[in-house]
């Protein structure tokens, strides 16, 4: 128990990735029905991140942010809608965020996962663990991934922000920037970016 895993993740702070209104009683459930269903660990498709990823779909209704890249290959997204026009609002343990978004989609074929998002805002305070101030701004995204191996993404952002957050250093100014920790190195421009190498 506790903020940081024995490996160290958690070491430069968590994330918020959303709100829920889901009961104790309702969590335990779900987590028992996922095991029957998925009775068989599968390295690149019923893994830990398959687990993690549809447990906070189904514990935000599908209102989270989570940009990392995901190492499972038959993620249930539950049926989201794309064009849903969602977003939320908190603050934990010296995180704040703030968020609204006009669509995200997210889909996995074997080792591969794609990802798409439309007019996604959001501002963030850290003050600990991690520290810093950001300010994401995409009007469009799609984006492609080997696993956590490696990922491209292209679109159009103006993101600007420097400090540790999520796992992760980074700085960026109008899109120009990368970050590298938990999630590996990435290197961005307004315009896309490329990563590889992450540790999720």
């Amino acid at each position: 128990n506790g903020d940081v895993a024995e490996s160290g993740a958690g070491k430069f702070g968590g994330e918020v990735v959303g709100k829920t209104t889901k009961t104790d009683s309702e969590i335990d459930y779900w987590c028992q029905r996922w095991v029957e269903i998925n009775p068989d660990y599968n390295f690149i498709k019923d893994n830990c991140q398959k687990c993690a990823y549809e447990f906070m779909i189904w514990l935000t209704d599908n209102n989270y942010k989570c940009d990392h890249r995901v190492d499972a290959g038959n993620i249930d997204t539950e049926n989201r809608e794309f064009w849903a026009v969602d977003g939320f609002a908190a603050a934990k343990d010296g995180n704040a965020i703030a968020t609204f978004g006009l669509g995200q989609g997210h889909a996995s074929v074997g080792p591969a996962n794609i990802k798409a998002k439309v007019g996604q805002f959001s501002a963030q305070a850290v003050a600990g663990p991690g520290f810093g101030a950001f300010a994401d701004a995409t009007v469009v995204e799609a984006g492609i991934s080997a696993g956590n191996v490696a990922g491209i993404h292209v679109g159009l952002n103006a993101n600007t922000g420097a400090g540790v957050r999520n796992g992760n250093v980074e700085a960026h100014l109008l899109g120009f920037g990368g970050k590298i920790g938990a999630d590996g190195i990435e290197i961005n421009t307004p315009i896309g970016g490329v990563n590889a190498c992450s540790v999720m």
